[in-house]
């Protein structure tokens, strides 16, 4: 099983007492993947990115108030660009967004507030060229 590419991504513990994480490269066409690691180490790949439904996610997971997970891609998605994307602990994928434009380089996740809204944020990009904040 093509599952694990070299990942600087957190794996994070979620309601179910698992780890999700993501890797930018790997899974089964090689444009990342979203695995999930039970507490004793069982590995499972859960979904890999084929670019029609993200590639490429450099960042990891968060987990919404509603128990699914959110992650951010950088690549692919209907224009290329990158998608948003919500996934159930079982791993039904949602494209949400999808990215028309570059507009910056997308390095970190997602972080949702109280009122549920999430925010994303870019490395480069923006007005100044600097990165940019997006709701």
């Amino acid at each position: 099983m093509a599952l694990m590419a070299a990942s600087r991504r957190r794996a994070g513990s979620s309601q179910d007492g698992n780890f999700y994480g993501t890797t930018a490269y790997g899974g089964a066409s090689g444009d990342g993947n979203v695995f999930r690691m039970t507490s004793a180490g069982a590995l499972t790949n859960l979904v890999s990115f084929n670019l029609a439904n993200g590639g490429t996610p450099y960042a990891g997971l968060v987990q919404g108030a509603d128990g699914n997970l959110y992650g951010i891609t950088s690549a692919g998605g209907a224009y290329g660009q990158g998608t948003i994307f919500r996934m159930t602990p079982n791993g039904a994928l949602v494209t949400l967004f999808s990215f028309q434009d570059s507009g910056g380089f997308r390095l970190g996740g997602l972080v949702q507030d109280t009122d549920g809204n999430f925010y994303g944020t870019t490395s480069d990009g923006g007005t100044s060229g600097y990165g940019s904040v997006s709701k």
